[in-house]
C-alpha cells in the first residue's frame, strides 16, 4: 500500500515537472479557468492538432458552439518570449476562429493561430496527460499559486524547506530577464519585499491552502545584518482538499 502511494506521488510530481518544463504558467492558469465544456472542446482540438497547413479542426455538433466561442473571446493567454535580445509579451486566445458548417446539422470547427504553433505543440502532450490525472491544483487561479504549489509538492515528504529570496523569485516567476549576453532586459517585478509578500506570496499561500491537498505556512524569515530578508523557511504538509474556506498562516 505504501509503495503504491509513493508511486502515485512520484508520477504526480513528474507530471507537474513536465508541465512546468514545457508549458508556460500563464497557459496553465488560463486552462484551469475553463469550464468542463470548454476543456472538452480544447481537448478534442488539441488531440487532432497537427503542424503545417492551416486547417479547421472538427470538434463536434451545435451543442459545442457556445463553449468554442468562449474559447475565442473569453480567455486570454499571456505568452512571454525573448526575440532579438528583447522581451516580448504577446496576448492571444485559445482559439483563433470558430466555423459552423451545414444548414441543418451544424458541425463546429475551430482553428488555432499559426503564430503560436510551438505553444500548441508543446501544450498537446503534457497538458492532456496532466489533466487526465485530475491534479489537486487544477482549481488554482493565481499564477503565483500555480508556481508555488508545483515547487512545494517536491518537498512534501521533507516537511520543511528553506529557500533564498532570490530562489523564491525564480519559483514565482518574479526574477529579472536577461539576454544571451547576461544583460538585463526586464527588471524584476515587485522588487520590494513587502510588496512581493503582499501581492504574490501571501496570495499564493492562501489559495493553495484553500483549494488543494497542500497546507503551506511561512515559518521563519532569515535576515541580513541590515534587516533585509534573505531566506524563507516553509512548512509543507498534506491535507484533505478543503470543501470550505481556509486561510494560511505565515510568519511576521
Amino acid at each position: 500500500m505504501l509503495k503504491a502511494k509513493r508511486s502515485i506521488q512520484r508520477r504526480l510530481q513528474n507530471s507537474v515537472t513536465d508541465l512546468e518544463r514545457f508549458l508556460p504558467t500563464a497557459v496553465q492558469k488560463s486552462y484551469f479557468m475553463l469550464s468542463d465544456a470548454e476543456r472538452d472542446v480544447l481537448k478534442t482540438a488539441l488531440e487532432k492538432y497537427q503542424p503545417g497547413p492551416y486547417e479547421p479542426i472538427f470538434v463536434g455538433g451545435a451543442n459545442l458552439l457556445k463553449p468554442a466561442l468562449r474559447l475565442m473571446s473569453a480567455y486570454r493567454l499571456v505568452i512571454d518570449e525573448i526575440k532579438d535580445t528583447k522581451a516580448v509579451r504577446s496576448y492571444t486566445r485559445w482559439v483563433d476562429a470558430v466555423q459552423v458548417r451545414g444548414a441543418e446539422n451544424h458541425e463546429v470547427y475551430v482553428t488555432f493561430s499559426p503564430r503560436f504553433e510551438p505553444i500548441w505543440l508543446e501544450s498537446k502532450k503534457p497538458l492532456l496527460k496532466y489533466v487526465a490525472q485530475q491534479p489537486p491544483n487544477i482549481g488554482l487561479r493565481s499564477r503565483y499559486a500555480l508556481r508555488l504549489y508545483s515547487w512545494a509538492r517536491k518537498f512534501l515528504t521533507v516537511g520543511t524547506k528553506r529557500i533564498s529570496l532570490e530562489q523564491l523569485r525564480k519559483v514565482l516567476g518574479l526574477e529579472s530577464v536577461h539576454d544571451a549576453a547576461g544583460n538585463i532586459i526586464r527588471e524584476a517585478p515587485l522588487p520590494v519585499w513587502a510588496n512581493l509578500r503582499q501581492r504574490a506570496l501571501d496570495v499564493a499561500i492562501a489559495e493553495i491552502n484553500e483549494k488543494t491537498d497542500l497546507q503551506i505556512a511561512l515559518e521563519a524569515l532569515g535576515r541580513s545584518k541590515h534587516r533585509r530578508v534573505t531566506t524563507l523557511t516553509f512548512s509543507i504538509k498534506a491535507q484533505t482538499v478543503p470543501k470550505g474556506d481556509s486561510k494560511g498562516k505565515s510568519a511576521n
